[in-house]
């Protein structure tokens, strides 16, 4: 079998698969692991949402990458992930995640009132905020670093990795096996998983097996600060989701320095093309980040931005990830669509694909939520509530 895509999603995936016992996966790359969004994430990895489908794929994410980080040395940051919180209903909102997220094993999640968080990051403005949602052992890893480590442990397993290798071409012969032509030679397969991050739209068209997503262009910045602040920032969002509109994150990177940008789940931002050349973040949107960041930090007056950088989240019409098989063509699996939160959620991405490669037993009892056949070539960008 073949995936598609050697970015977190294509990689979880190829990676489950050989830990299966599955001898025969190729990924093929059109560059290297880890070169594209992926490797340009800020990496978080929380479990601080609200539905308790959404909660358990992030839990199981989570632990996924502990065993990462103890068995093969994937570095992960503890830094904590602080989601404010602006009225009293968020806050009811955020006490029945505290419960959700006690019911699948995590214990160090709780809320936080706006007095607590000011008195534990005094850096920060609470004044016009009334709390925040504080996961403690939340934190961050670097996807490219994750990517190399999957990659080594695929090959290890039997599988194999193809890099600068680009699909040009598949035909489905009348023996329901694929044929591939890439920039490598012709590759034949009997399943094919499409893992292609921003190219997935493309990719699904020459397998016929339609992905309508939206990708979308966002930026980091990296701000240095002239007088170093202890304690360290944890990861803050001033972002609630289903909000329908974006916010602004941040967090230390060391004592000296922050990164920072701009979030959402929803469709806030006009789609680009997967081919459009990755930048520097552009002056406005640096101008609304230090904007949003000035009604939140005392100490903004310190920043003076040091760097930045864009990648694609590739957003599916209704923003929650695709993943199953394709209702066009059975044989294609998709691994697609996780916008914004493709780190944290490619552990559950790559076990609920694997599941649909080897049609086993689902893991997750709401894992048909994400299957392709809720999609259609023309489902139109779910409207921003």
């Amino acid at each position: 079998m073949i995936v598609v895509g050697g970015g977190v999603l294509g990689l979880s995936t190829a990676l489950e698969l050989v830990r299966r016992g599955v001898g025969d996966v190729h990924v093929i790359e059109r560059s290297h692991p880890g070169e594209g969004s992926s490797g340009r994430s800020v990496g978080m990895v929380e479990t601080q949402y609200f539905r308790a489908d959404d909660i358990e794929a992030r839990v199981y994410g989570r632990r996924y990458y502990d065993s990462v980080s103890a068995e093969h040395g994937l570095q992960f940051s503890a830094c904590g992930y602080l989601r404010l919180g602006s009225s009293r209903t968020d806050l009811e909102t955020f006490e029945k995640s505290v419960d959700v997220q006690r019911g699948f094993g995590v214990t160090d999640a709780y809320v936080l009132s706006a007095d607590e968080i000011a008195g534990r990051w005094p850096q920060l403005v609470t004044d016009d905020r009334v709390g925040g949602l504080f996961g403690a052992s939340d934190g961050h890893i670097d996807g490219y670093e994750f990517c190399t480590i999957a990659a080594r442990l695929i090959t290890s397993g039997g599988g194999r990795v193809s890099v600068n290798n680009e699909l040009l071409g598949a035909t489905l012969g009348s023996d329901g096996r694929w044929s591939l032509d890439t920039t490598r030679g012709r590759f034949e397969a009997d399943v094919v998983v499409n893992a292609a991050g921003a190219w997935a739209a493309r990719v699904g068209d020459l397998l016929g097996a339609p992905a309508p997503l939206h990708p979308q262009l966002h930026g980091a910045v990296t701000m240095d600060l002239r007088n170093p602040v202890e304690p360290l920032l944890p990861f803050v969002m001033d972002y609630v989701p289903d909000s329908g509109t974006d916010g602004v994150y941040f967090r230390s990177e060391r004592a000296g320095q922050l990164i920072a940008g701009l979030h959402t789940d929803e469709g806030v931002h006009e789609p680009v093309s997967p081919d459009v050349k990755l930048r520097r973040v552009g002056d406005d949107e640096i101008e609304r980040v230090l904007t949003l960041m000035a009604e939140r930090l005392h100490v903004v007056d310190d920043l003076s931005v040091s760097g930045s950088w864009q990648g694609i989240y590739p957003m599916s019409p209704d923003h929650r990830p695709v993943v199953g098989r394709h209702p066009d063509q059975p044989t294609v699996v998709c691994a697609l669509g996780t916008g914004g939160s493709g780190i944290q959620l490619a552990p559950a991405v790559g076990l609920v694909a694997a599941e649909a490669v080897l049609e086993a037993r689902p893991t997750f009892a709401w894992s048909r939520t994400w299957a392709p056949d809720r999609l259609t070539a023309d489902t139109p960008p779910r409207p921003i509530s």
